[in-house]
């Protein structure tokens, strides 16, 4: 499991005085970049991945002034796929709930490719039970 703490911007709050879900996409990427960074050096770098998924439940409004804790958990590993497990908490309150699906992906040939079995070997190592 990956844990990261953000503390909400002004700029992050809308109209309805609460974090706008267009930041609540980005803060994902807080969460999974560790993971994505398990497959290169640099996100861009060989071998590529690509989001196939996202998928959102927006649970309790998230407000400026106290820190949101975000945990990843890689909840399936297939043989070209990994399912992420995403929350984010508030004041010990699940507010965000979300699963993100990539593919180990030939951009050249537009196909998914196996993820190498050194990456496969290092995200193993978090995937969790049951």
């Amino acid at each position: 499991m990956f844990k990261k703490s953000i503390t909400p911007k002004l700029s992050d709050i809308n109209g309805a005085r609460h974090v706008g879900y267009n930041v609540i996409c980005g803060w994902l990427e807080v969460g999974f970049v560790d993971v994505l960074l398990m497959f290169g050096e640099s996100p861009g770098t060989e071998p590529h991945v690509a989001m196939v998924n996202l998928t959102t439940d927006f649970l309790e409004e998230i407000f400026f002034g106290k820190n949101v804790e975000i945990t990843t958990r890689v909840a399936k590993l297939g043989n070209s796929s990994i399912v992420l497990h995403h929350e984010m908490h508030q004041d010990k309150k699940l507010c965000i709930s979300a699963i993100t699906t990539f593919v180990c992906f030939d951009y050249n040939k537009k196909k998914s490719l196996a993820i190498p079995p050194k990456v496969s070997k290092k995200i193993r190592k978090h995937l969790i039970e049951g």
